[in-house]
Formats: C-alpha cells, structure tokens, sequence
C-alpha cells in the first residue's frame, strides 16, 4: 500500500490526461454520433495527438496506460510476448477489437494482439466498457475498442509525416498523404516500423522479446453519389515479422540456438455507402472482407529438421444499419451477416532412420462459422435532462444455437454540471475454432490439448454506472463502478487430464460462474491555460466460484496519473506515470507490482510541425526471465528521439 499512496501523492500533483476534448464526437457506445461529455454510455478516447503524446507507435503503446484497462505483454510470455487489452478483468478473446466497426481478425491464443496495428492512420481509439453485445454480438463481454481513421478534414492537397529514432536500433518512419476536392477525396498512408529484441539472460542468445519489422500500406478513397448518397472504400495491408531466439541444452551435445521467425499478413477491404434522408435519418450499408495468414517457424540454427505452424483466417461480412430520428427518438435498426473462416496445420521435418520425413499434421480442420444477427435501439430524450436508451441484439451461430442479448442504459443531467449514468446488459461469447476444434500436440513436453465440439457459449450480465461533476470550468470529477457475472466460462480442464503413457491430454470445457466487480476515481484540472493534469485510480476484485479463488493475473489497484504543460519558447512537457499492484498467480505465487515513468518534451518547429524527445519506463522495470506471472514490461526502458510535421497544399496556407 505504500507505492499505491507514494503514486496518489504523486498524481495530485502531476495528474493523467485522458486525451478526450469535451468536443470530442463519438459513436461506437450507441452507434450514433454524440459529444463524448454527453454520450449515454461513456465512451473514452485517445486521440492521434494524445497517442503521440505518449509515445505510441502502436495502438497497444497508445492504450497501455489508458485508466481503466490493462495492456500487459508480460502476462502473455507464453504466446511470445503478445500485448492483447484487459478490461474488466476480461481478455482473451472477450474484448472485441474493430477497426472502423469492423472485427479484427488474426487472434494468437484467442487475443488479438495489438502491438500489430500501428497509429499510422488511426484518427482516434474509441473505449467502451462493460457488456456491450447489444450491439456488437459476440466477444463483448469486458467492452469494445474502435479504432477509427477519417477522411480529410481539410479542401485542397494535404500532408503527413513522422520520423522517429529509438534505442535497441529502433526505427519509426510514418508518411501518408491526401487530396480533397469538393465532394471528392483520396488518402495514402504507409508506415515503417523495427525495433531490436530484448536479451532475456546475459551471456545467452535467447531473448524475451523478438526482433521485430511492421510495415503498413493503406488508401482511403471516398465521393458523393448524389447530395445525399456517399460511398467511402478503404484498403490495408499490414505485415509483421518477428525474428525469436531461444537456446537449448542437450545433455552431453552442449547447447543448441534455436530460431523462432513468425511472419503475419493482414489485408482488409471495407467499402461503405451512407444514405441520409434528412432530420438525422439514415441507411448505411457496410461490405467488408479481410484475409490473415500468420506463419511461425522453430528450428535448430543449421539444421533442416523443425517445424513451422500455418494458421489462416478469413472474414466476410456484409451490414445494414437504419438511424431514423423521430423528434427527441432515434431508432436504429440493423442486420448484419457474417462468415469467418478458420485452418490451421503443422508441417513437420523429422530424422527417422537417418531419412529427412515431412509431415503435414491437420491441427484446426478448414471451417467455415457463419452468423446472422438482427439488432435495434431506441434512443429516447425524455425532456432536456434524461436519456433513455433500451437494446437488443439476437444472433444466430449454427451448431451453437441462437442467443439474445438485451441492454438499458440511461443518463441524467440534472444540471449542467452533474451527469449520471447507469446500464445493464447481456453479454455472451461464442466457442472459437481453437476451442472446438484444436489438436495441440506438445508431446515432447508431455501434454496435449484437444477442443471440445460440444462448447456451449459464455453468457454475462453487467452493470455499470459512473457520475461526473464539473463544478466550474476547469476541474471534472469522476466516479464509475461495475460488477459482472460470467456463466460456462471457457477454460482448459487442467484438473481432468487424461493420461495415456508419459502424455496428458487436457480439453476445453465450461466452468461454472466467475464475477468481477471494480470502481473507479478519477479527477481532472486545468489550472491554467495550456496546464492540465489528471489522475485516475481504478480497483478490480475477481472470483472463480467454481475453485473460490480469485482470477490470476488481474492487478487490483492501478493508478494512472499525467501532467501536460505549455510553457514558453513552444515547448510542450509531457509525463506519465502508471502504478500497477501485485496480482494472484496461484496459492503460491504473485506477481510483483510496478511503477512505470514516461517523460516527454516536445517544441514546435512550425504551426503543425513539433521536434520531440522522450523516454519510456525510466525507471528501466523489466520482466525477470523465468518467473511465472511476472507482469512487468518485458522492453524495459525505451529512448526515443523524433520529428513530425504537417503540410497544407494552395488550398490551405
């Protein structure tokens, strides 16, 4: 409790900004637009600036020390050091990520890793909290992450770019350009990415964290059909490669360096039409279509034995969604239909007889799961001061049967200065192909894992509430609170292995109920023009009824606090601390909590352009290799020297 008091003394005088402008529009907590102060369900925000204010180049660095949710590759050494997003004590495949408010595909170990996506393009990152598959169906049970690009703001040609150094031979290059004219417009973005790995003991060559290369190429292109009618089509492809090493020891061969390359491709193709019919009415018809294909390798350095992994998805989708604003309702109806399709196999090279043998092993048989939901939503402004917005979601999975997920939210605003708000929903997950289907042999450890074909789906209820206070101009207060309840929680059976010789297989199967309840505090100042400071305190209690323990791995107390400045001769101070308490790993174990600092100064070189220099975790807290459940940051400490600008075409001096 000690840290925790020395990081509340130390936000109170440094704060945490949130990167949300009052004027912020948002749109994913309703799928209508509404002022982020105003919105009926509260709907966080990182903005591109604010993103880059912390030092992002991914959407995962951009959220990893957002209040009210965990971004912890440590937690995941096991799949590689990945950096998927907690939130209410929920991971793993029950957050759902979207791009554009599109699924994102290309999950390792059921969570979608965010380290892969960078900022290049992205307009802001969107945070809903709490159930919320009313609206977006299945995985929507912790809440929902919207990463949002946008067309260009502004008439005439426009330009963008970002170069940036970092220590570990770290590399940022960022370019993207656009061209607007009257109803008519076209951007290119592309991004370059690399980053040396980490050292994980001294002397050898494994490394904790991976080299690593991202390269983005995107085009957004969108016109005017008619005065009423838009069509917009976007188009991205993103690779990631990573270079892993490990080494082992042979008893009486010494020791052998094993390499571990992955490389994952993602392509999407989006293409929207927006129909307005006038008074805020309208009809939008979404196609979308993406393809992921990861293939991983391990293998003994000169050697022609080892084995590479090949996981392929797809996803076609097609959505129709009705707004029709009636007075103070606004009614929205929707459809949407979706198959995603699943294969994965090992090729396997083997000496057997003093023979070179390949061996292709089938470990996710090709499926395809289709879905098709129906949706609707009345939002209903009851007098000047309460809004009511009740929901329902019903969606059809095939073998998995039919689920129906209602939802009632409402806020309150008294007064100018007070707004309250409450909600409660369904939330439910779906099997994914891993879970029914997967044939994971690690023979050679002494296990397998087997799916389960007869999974029956998670299903949650939540609520949540939090009440904001604006007592004058300058300073917000505000305090939330929530509580879940997840029944046939998906897990691995460890306690029911079946032994057949030196091999255990363990499967899949539903567990009884697990509950999560958490509260959150957070105040914001703006004491004087270009000063504002933030601090944010969030607590999480989790439980596992069916062994009466709590969740492992989820930190009860974080304290998130920020300070940004304006202070003379064009120079912006920015810091960033993050307090994270030990966690429950086992009956044994804990994980040890941490303390993360981000500093960085930043002058402005022109009227959109900044020269900056930063570091990430100055304090260097790292990750001890070996240690089970060690959530701390596997990179250490991060230096990083970088220019960005903007450039304005005739149209715009």
């Amino acid at each position: 409790m000690k840290g925790i008091r020395l990081s509340v003394a130390a936000a109170l005088l440094a704060g945490a900004a949130s990167g949300a402008d009052p004027g912020d529009v948002v749109v994913t907590g309703t799928r209508t637009p509404e002022a982020s102060q105003r919105a009926t369900v509260k709907t966080d925000v990182v903005t591109r600036a604010e993103a880059e204010r912390r030092g992002a180049t991914t959407v995962a660095e951009a959220l990893a020390s957002q209040p009210g949710v965990q971004v912890n590759p440590g937690a995941y050494g096991y799949l590689g050091g990945i950096s998927p997003i907690q939130i209410q004590g929920f991971d793993l495949g029950r957050v759902l990520i979207l791009e554009d408010g599109e699924p994102v595909i290309g999950d390792i170990g059921g969570a979608i890793d965010l380290s892969t996506i960078p900022i290049g393009d992205v307009q802001r990152i969107e945070i809903v909290t709490g159930p919320t598959s009313a609206l977006y169906g299945s995985n929507a049970i912790g809440g929902v992450i919207n990463i949002i690009t946008a067309r260009p703001r502004d008439e005439g040609w426009s330009g963008r770019g970002r170069a940036e150094a970092r220590s570990r031979r770290g590399a940022l290059l960022q370019a993207a350009t656009a061209l607007r004219r009257d109803r008519r417009w076209v951007a290119v973005d592309a991004g370059l990415t690399r980053q040396d790995g980490v050292v994980a003991r001294e002397g050898l060559p494994d490394l904790s964290v991976p080299d690593s290369a991202r390269s983005l190429v995107g085009v957004r292109a969108g016109t005017s059909l008619t005065d009423d009618a838009d069509v917009q089509v976007r188009a991205r492809w993103l690779r990631q490669n990573q270079e892993g090493l490990r080494s082992q020891e042979y008893p009486g061969l010494g020791r052998y360096v094993i390499s571990e390359p992955s490389t994952t491709d993602r392509v999407a193709l989006h293409l929207q039409e927006l129909v307005r019919f006038g008074r805020g009415s309208s009809l939008r018809l979404s196609l979308g279509r993406q393809w992921s294909r990861r293939v991983s390798s391990s293998a003994p350095e000169g050697s022609p034995v080892g084995q590479e992994q090949h996981k392929s998805q797809g996803l076609q989708s097609l959505e129709a969604t009705m707004t029709l604003a009636d007075g103070p309702r606004t009614w929205v109806a929707g459809a949407r239909f979706q198959a995603r399709d699943f294969s994965q196999h090992l090729v396997r090279r083997e000496s057997v007889g003093g023979e070179l043998v390949t061996r292709d092993e089938e470990q996710i048989a090709p499926a395809t799961r289709a879905i098709a939901a129906l949706y609707g939503q009345l939002q209903w402004r009851v007098g000047e001061r309460l809004t009511v917005l009740p929901g329902v979601r019903g969606e059809a999975h095939g073998r998995q049967g039919s689920v129906v997920a209602p939802r009632l939210a409402a806020a309150l605003r008294p007064s100018e200065r007070w707004t309250l708000r409450a909600s409660a929903g369904r939330g439910f997950r779906a099997p994914s192909a891993e879970e029914l289907g997967f044939n994971f042999d690690h023979s050679m450890y002494g296990y397998k894992v087997a799916g389960n074909p007869d999974l029956a789906p998670e299903r949650s209820w939540g609520v949540n509430g939090d009440v904001t206070w604006r007592p004058d101009g300058r300073t917000t207060l505000r305090g939330g609170g929530f509580m879940t309840w997840v029944e046939d929680l998906i897990d691995v059976d460890l306690g029911a292995g079946a032994a057949s010789g030196a091999v255990i297989t363990y499967t899949y199967r539903n567990f009884e109920r697990v509950r999560t309840v958490g509260a959150q505090l957070g105040a914001t100042f703006r004491v004087a023009d270009g000063f504002r400071a933030e601090v944010t305190y969030d607590h999480l209690w989790t439980r596992d009824d069916s062994a009466g323990l709590p969740l492992p791995g989820r930190p009860p107390h974080t304290v998130t606090s920020s300070l940004r400045w304006e202070v003379p001769w064009r120079l912006e101070l920015y810091a960033r601390s993050r307090y994270v308490s030990d966690a429950f790993v086992d009956r044994a174990t804990r994980t040890p909590g941490y303390e993360t600092i981000d500093l960085r100064v930043g002058r402005a070189i022109s009227t959109d352009g900044q020269l900056y220099a930063g570091v990430l975790n100055l304090l260097d807290v790292r990750q001890e290799p070996g240690r089970i459940g060690d959530m701390r940051p596997p990179a250490g400490r991060v230096v990083y020297l970088g220019v960005r600008a903007t450039i304005h075409g005739e149209d715009n001096p």
